[in-house]
């Protein structure tokens, strides 16, 4: 706290930050800075790559500790990775087998001025700018 004073201190240990760089990484500051990307290689399949970074000068023992944090919550056996995998290849299920629907609803929020953190405001950002630089339009 004498570093950063009360306010940025309790900002920087109890909140989690997300960004996403358009069109596919993803740097996470959960317990740890790692960066995600996600290639997709063919309509139905896709890479997900993950890396846990750390100072140079980290010490052995916070580096061990920073290592299996990574690997036991964004690793390819974590908590977290195997669910988000999974819900991907769910998705690409389901669009295969439903040849009646080309559209997916990521509306939550849709009619609010200022979206809350659960809504898919950034999900319909995200595909807008998908399809302008697919379409061209």
């Amino acid at each position: 706290m004498k570093r950063f004073g009360e306010e940025r201190a309790a900002r920087i240990c109890d909140k989690n930050r997300n960004l996403l760089i358009f069109p596919n990484l993803i740097i996470n500051d959960i317990m740890a800075i790692t960066i995600r990307t996600f290639e997709p290689l063919a309509p139905d399949y896709m890479e997900v790559t993950g890396w846990a970074l750390a100072p140079m000068e980290e010490n052995e023992e916070f580096r061990g500790r920073r290592l299996s944090n990574f690997l036991e919550f964004l690793g390819p056996g974590g908590f977290a990775t195997p669910d988000d995998v999974e819900a991907l290849e769910l998705c690409q299920e389901g669009y295969a087998n439903c040849d009646e629907l080309h559209w997916y609803d990521v509306s939550k929020g849709m009619l609010r001025v200022v979206p809350h953190a659960d809504d898919e405001e950034h999900m319909r950002a995200f595909w807008l700018q998908w399809n302008r630089l697919l379409t061209g339009r």
